[in-house]
């Protein structure tokens, strides 16, 4: 294989752990592209992760190495956490911002001006990669690389901050896109002036062990019972809250029906007194038990609202899972059309029609989620995404 003339570094506000999706996709990629023969750094703030304080360094500066991927951290500015949550509750209310609101949310999101300023001294010798497109280490990330050296993979999602002003003008400095999925592009298209900006839907990353055992699971949690599966965090717009408003209601409906609902994943959510037996809220402690998880349930549920690409899908799939999603999710629904890998729903009568059929006629459901990894396989294993990459930067580079 032929080696682009440049180092890439990837630039993104956390790195190292598990628990966003940005943040898993620029490891594998990083990975595969070292793996490749690729001169990859990544470019990131000493904050542990979207869940602690990020105005506090819980990380050292400095430089370390990951798997052949370089890893420099720079220590964060701390912004006023009070005015980026405020403003964020009022576009979530549908309220629109001035243009000196948009610019001091950003200014409080996490930010870093050594890394900034690294990327300004160095803008001739990388091709930046800046991801997710919300936060302030890639708005002005943007503006320090210059509009040749800044290219965006945005993991954008149809939510309010989308549509901020501010977003027309990073979208319009970058000099390419690169996007996890064809309706996530045609989202961008419609919202941003990015007509001649060479763009590639790259689609997001699987790695191959991620196969479950389902015994395994059965045996350290006790659960012997069919159970359906959601994976994710128990946020606003993930749809965990509205899964259990509709299962909890699906066993008013059918309450002799022999079926549980485990939820893995951070965040609170409320669970109704009478319903704790039948849905069980899992605490697990390595990713293993999320693939066992995977591979013992008997049908796996996304129903987020916002999704880019969305690798609990791909990972459920690879373990034969049948799934069945939130139908006003373009990108899941999209997944599931082109797999054939499962069934959708946009309301609650749909969700009890498609649950019940995924759970009464398990030889169909088998053949969705068979379908699902011939998917998966063909289109998102880490190689392959890794080599579309590699194609996009040498044609942009050379």
């Amino acid at each position: 294989m032929s080696r682009a003339p440049r180092k890439l570094a990837f630039v993104i506000p956390w790195y190292g752990n598990t628990t966003g999706g940005a943040e898993v996709f620029c490891r594998g990629l990083a990975h595969a592209l070292a793996a490749l023969g690729h001169d990859v750094t990544v470019l990131t703030t000493c904050c542990r992760d979207p869940f602690h304080d990020w105005g506090t360094n819980h990380l050292p500066a400095g430089e370390s190495e990951d798997n052949g991927v370089r890893v420099i951290r720079f220590p964060v500015r701390r912004g006023d956490m009070t005015r980026y949550v405020h403003y964020s509750v009022r576009l979530d209310r549908g309220e629109e911002l001035s243009d000196e609101e948009e610019e001091d949310l950003i200014a409080n999101s996490i930010n870093s001006e050594a890394l900034c300023e690294f990327i300004s001294a160095h803008r001739n010798e990388y091709a930046f990669f800046f991801l997710p497109y919300l936060y302030g280490t890639t708005y002005y990330g943007i503006r320090a690389a210059g509009r040749n050296h800044a290219y965006l993979i945005p993991c954008l999602h149809n939510e309010p901050f989308a549509y901020l002003k501010i977003m027309q003008e990073m979208f319009e400095r970058s000099r390419g896109l690169l996007f996890l999925s064809p309706p996530e592009r045609d989202l961008a298209s419609a919202l941003y002036p990015i007509i001649d900006k060479p763009s590639l839907i790259l689609g997001g990353g699987v790695n191959s062990d991620v196969i479950g055992d389902a015994s395994a699971f059965r045996e350290r949690f006790g659960i012997e019972e069919p159970f359906a599966l959601f994976v994710g965090r128990k946020v606003p717009g993930k749809g965990a809250d509205l899964l259990v408003r509709y299962f909890s209601r699906y066993l008013e409906l059918y309450p002799k029906e022999e079926c549980r609902l485990v939820l893995i994943g951070k965040g609170d959510l409320e669970i109704p007194k009478g319903l704790r037996e039948r849905i069980v809220d899992l605490q697990v402690d390595s990713p293993t038990d999320v693939y066992n998880a995977m591979a013992a349930c008997q049908v796996f549920i996304q129903p987020s609202f916002f999704e880019s690409f969305s690798l609990v899908l791909m990972e459920a799939w690879l373990n034969s899972r049948p799934v069945l999603v939130n139908g006003q999710c373009e990108v899941t629904l999209y997944h599931v059309h082109a797999a054939n890998g499962g069934l959708y729903f946009t309301d609650f009568g749909e969700f009890v029609e498609t649950f019940r059929y995924l759970w009464e006629f398990p030889l169909v459901a088998s053949a969705l989620g068979k379908s699902g990894k011939r998917y998966v396989e063909e289109n998102y294993l880490w190689p392959n995404v890794a080599r579309r990459f590699h194609r996009y930067v040498e044609r942009l580079l050379r």
